[in-house]
């Protein structure tokens, strides 16, 4: 994770940003939790103004069939974060995000692990590419590899190129292994987190869709 910008201060609102492609296909503003040399963690509020995935005629993605969902154009569109609020742990050259997802009234509900390549951090966030393989696991720790399909499908379509493909399937199984046994952080850290209640709602900043120069996803590392 190149460090483009000195380290951010609890509270501070950055954006977390998927690319493909070479276009802009997800954008979410986060509060700072923790920010440091070994990781960065996150909070992504239910409520929270974002903007989500666009095929090209204006369906949501996942309204699309498969056969035709990749190796066309996206776009994004404002929508809303809603239904949960979520913690994000990046680490730096880590090929995933983990992120632990909490019910409205503040109970830990699941991991959910995101493949996708190291994020490349600049002023106003971080970015990476997506590749679409996930891993959710409950508080019980039972794994679901989720998205295979449609990895497969972005891989074939030659949106993911067959090498990045080959380290999100390894990836995800790495993370399977590391929640079964329990390993930080699927230890129970930060399963009871509480944000600060001073923290409001983040607003879509006026930058959110500010090139990187240069960003070609993992090209960068």
């Amino acid at each position: 994770m190149p460090i483009l910008s000195a380290p951010w201060p609890r509270g501070q609102v950055v954006l977390t940003r998927y690319h493909r492609q070479g276009e802009l296909r997800g954008v979410r503003p986060s509060t700072v939790v923790e920010d440091g040399d070994d990781y960065t963690l996150l909070w992504l509020a239910a409520g929270t103004p974002v903007r989500f995935p666009r095929h090209l005629d204006g369906r949501p993605v996942r309204d699309v069939p498969l056969a035709e969902r990749f190796g066309v154009p996206w776009h994004t569109a404002d929508d809303t974060w809603t239904g949960t609020s979520v913690l994000v742990l990046v680490r730096p050259r880590r090929w995933h995000t983990v992120q632990w997802f909490f019910a409205p009234d503040g109970t830990f509900r699941n991991w959910y692990v995101n493949v996708e390549t190291p994020a490349v951090r600049w002023a106003g966030g971080l970015d990476a590419d997506d590749l679409e393989v996930d891993v959710v696991a409950g508080p019980d720790r039972r794994c679901q590899l989720k998205d295979v399909d449609e990895a497969e499908a972005a891989n074939a379509a030659g949106e993911v190129r067959d090498e990045w493909a080959a380290r999100a399937r390894s990836e995800a199984e790495q993370a399977i292994a590391d929640i079964t046994k329990g390993v930080w952080p699927y230890d129970g850290t930060w399963t009871d987190f509480r944000p600060d209640p001073s923290w409001p709602v983040p607003e879509l900043p006026a930058n959110w869709n500010q090139p990187v120069p240069g960003y070609t996803g993992a090209g960068l590392l």
